[in-house]
């Protein structure tokens, strides 16, 4: 293959990972509740650097930059493995359940990037910089360290979330991200995997050379094809979502035209049928004093009652009392702004994808609200704390909720609960619900929390059906 081919083929290639960066940005900043927007801006990232990278190698085949070899060769050397990183990020937030390792995890990834960093910069200084005898096996050395690792992880965490979008009953989405994975993977093996020949294992038998031998085909054939793979399966995956979030939409609107109907019925049942049953019932008492048969008079009591405590029940019930998520949110955006404290900073973060998000009842949305309040009170009078944060996150099967203080903490063995009122009525409210709790209470406060939908929907038959 010549050099304006494989010029050619890095442009293209390139270009893939730049159009996929760029699309990440996009729907990054126009979907505020896309399933993984907060691993999107690291998708993005990773498009970005690895499409310069490419492009970089593709100017240093031209000869018009020969001159330039060795400094292209350190930068895409650089931004190659850097764009890994970004990876790594955006497979880590794909998995819920490790999001409370945040700190640690990124602390951990970033002190092994910085150590991938600080070897090929000894490296490189222990051969005088001259980049051009040592170029091949740094690079094999970034594709075993960075590329492979991150890529197997980013495989991992797509089948991971697919499954959690077929408990979500998106099978369709879930379908292109299991596709999306198979093809990453391979991707992966393309570019951590099959790289320059070396005299040990594996890079002797699985290289470049042995790979053409095989094939008849250059590597970054098949690296161009997955790349291109990768962005399309993407760009499939946002206009299925966009699709499926009209209709998840057109089902919210339906409900919510529905509640307002079955308000103005309660409305007009609270303030006419049940005066007017009121007032009926008046009138068969002051029949007694006129003869009328009391056996009589009495069914017609009865059944006026019996009527009565119908449209009471019906009142009470969480079809009239059903909110939107929206509400539940403008709620507590309320709550932090009235309730700060002088040296107190509030922090809220809600990450409820709108295609998760089902009609919850009012009473339970009060639960939550008094569990969120009641935190705060005593973070304000106990906690000792400069910082209060609640994050809420929404999964297919359920909301999360942490709530989190850098206060003094408390030895929750010792605390008497009976006399606690606050925390006993926490356990009872979650209980309610049906969610579970964790509490940490050493050196700091935190509280998570887990309520499954079916603990907070007013109707168990609003689906995606």
């Amino acid at each position: 293959m010549d050099s304006l081919q494989l010029v050619v083929l890095y442009f293209i290639y390139g270009l893939a990972f730049f159009s996929m960066g760029l699309s990440c940005f996009f729907l990054f900043h126009k979907h505020m509740d896309f399933p993984f927007r907060r691993s999107l801006l690291h998708l993005g990232f990773f498009g970005l650097i690895h499409g310069f990278a490419e492009w970089f190698i593709m100017f240093n085949r031209i000869p018009l930059f020969n001159a330039y070899n060795a400094q292209l060769s350190i930068t895409i050397l650089f931004l190659y493995g850097s764009s890994f990183y970004f990876l790594s990020l955006f497979a880590y937030y794909l998995i819920l359940m490790l999001r409370r390792f945040d700190r640690i995890f990124i602390s951990v990834l970033t002190l092994f990037y910085a150590f991938w960093w600080i070897v090929v910069l000894w490296v490189m200084a222990d051969n005088a910089f001259d980049v051009q005898l040592i170029r091949e096996g740094l690079i094999l050395f970034t594709r075993y360290v960075t590329a492979l690792p991150a890529g197997i992880f980013a495989t991992f965490a797509l089948m991971f979330y697919q499954h959690e979008l077929r408990i979500a009953k998106l099978d369709t989405l879930a379908g292109i991200l299991r596709i999306l994975a198979a093809v990453f993977f391979l991707y992966t093996l393309s570019t951590g995997l099959v790289g320059e020949a070396f005299d040990f294992f594996p890079a002797r038998f699985i290289n470049r050379d042995a790979f053409i031998h095989q094939f008849g085909l250059p590597i970054e054939m098949f690296r161009i094809l997955f790349a291109l793979g990768i962005a399309i399966s993407l760009f499939i995956f946002m206009f299925s979502y966009e699709r499926q979030q009209r209709l998840h939409e057109k089902r919210l609107f339906r409900h919510q035209i529905s509640r307002i109907e079955r308000r103005k019925l309660g409305s007009q049942l609270h303030d006419v049928v049940l005066q007017h049953l009121f007032v009926a019932n008046l009138s068969v008492t002051s029949l007694e004093s006129q003869g009328v048969d009391p056996v009589i008079l009495k069914t017609l009591h009865e059944n006026i009652q019996l009527s009565m405590e119908d449209i009471r029940a019906f009142l009470r019930s969480p079809v009239i009392r059903s909110v939107d998520l929206s509400e539940f949110k403008s709620e507590l955006e309320h709550i932090f702004s009235t309730g700060s404290a002088p040296g107190l900073r509030i922090e809220f973060s809600f990450d409820v994808p709108l295609i998760y998000t089902q009609p919850i009842d009012s009473q339970a949305m009060n639960h939550l609200l008094y569990i969120i309040r009641e935190f705060l009170i005593n973070t304000k009078k106990h906690a000792r704390a400069t910082r209060f944060e609640c994050v809420i996150i929404g999964d297919p099967e359920a909301l999360n909720i942490t709530l989190m203080d850098n206060g003094l903490g408390f030895k929750f063995d010792e605390v008497d609960q009976s006399q606690h009122f606050g925390l006993s009525s926490i356990k009872n409210r979650i209980e309610m619900c049906q969610g579970s709790y964790h509490w940490q209470t050493s050196a700091k406060t935190q509280l998570d929390v887990r309520i499954p939908w079916k603990g907070l929907i007013y109707d168990e038959h609003f689906n995606r059906g």
